[in-house]
């Protein structure tokens, strides 16, 4: 039997910042239902936005209730929530990010706990790469616009601007940094040819067939990288304390691990 849906987009969507994905998640065949059926929302970094879309049919099948997927950057998820948007679960790609929820009173802390974590690559357009690539060509004359989230606030930023500052390259890059809103739409500069090169996640890279990966940042130079979760206080918290629990049970990690997230013990 098919699971339901409720076909409704939530208008403070858009009053508590830019919402870059909203999706509701279902089984496909599902049939429409009245929104009464209160499914829950979370609200997830921009860089889980399919992934979190097979979790929720994963917890839909497994008996949860319905699932809508708020995705964005985190530093927008994170000032909606704070600012009383009525969300049930936060799915942030960094700590400061969830601090910043949580300072606002919002979040159960004691729930708070991580999740994943992932990896930081090099990305250049598909028909650009060349037959080797060493982290110091990023600051050579080829490499004019260098595409990362905001790295002042948006976490694969961040995490991009801390890794260049280890290996002693910020400052030779930091003019040709294209910011962006998401890690997402760091992927699209480098897609559309608007940057010669980007820093994103292994798992935004993967999804686009037309970027080529040309470095692996490897893990003694790269920060720590963590995907917390929490519930939002409500009246939903037993609901989003579970599906909290669920992603890290055996059926969320085998769709967590496919698209190539690691997860956190």
């Amino acid at each position: 039997m098919p699971l339901p849906v409720c076909v409704c987009r939530p208008p403070w969507a858009w009053r508590h910042g830019c919402v870059v994905l909203l999706t509701l998640l279902a089984v496909a065949g599902a049939a429409p239902v009245p929104c009464g059926a209160q499914p829950l929302t979370v609200s997830v970094a921009s860089s889980l936005s399919e992934v979190m879309a097979d979790v929720g049919r994963a917890w839909q099948a497994a008996g949860g209730p319905g699932v809508i997927l708020n995705a964005a950057g985190s530093n927008v998820l994170a000032r909606q929530i704070a600012q009383g948007a009525p969300v049930h679960v936060f799915v942030s790609a960094d700590r400061a990010q969830m601090e910043v929820a949580r300072a606002s009173g919002r979040l159960v802390q004691s729930s708070i706990r991580d999740v994943l974590s992932n990896v930081l690559v090099v990305i250049v357009p598909a028909g650009k790469a060349g037959i080797t690539f060493r982290p110091g060509d990023l600051a050579a004359p080829g490499v004019r616009r260098l595409a990362l989230g905001n790295p002042d606030s948006v976490p694969a930023g961040v995490y991009a601007r801390e890794w260049l500052d280890r290996i002693g390259l910020w400052s030779a890059v930091t003019s040709k940094v294209v910011p962006t809103l998401t890690v997402r739409a760091a992927l699209a500069a480098v897609r559309a040819g608007r940057a010669d090169a980007g820093v994103v996640f292994a798992t935004d890279a993967k999804t686009a067939p037309d970027v080529v990966v040309v470095y692996t940042v490897p893990a003694e130079d790269a920060p720590v990288i963590r995907y917390p979760a929490a519930v939002v206080r409500g009246p939903r918290e037993a609901d989003a304390a579970r599906f909290v629990q669920f992603l890290s049970t055996p059926p969320a990690r085998a769709v967590f691990e496919a698209a190539g997230f690691v997860m956190v013990p």
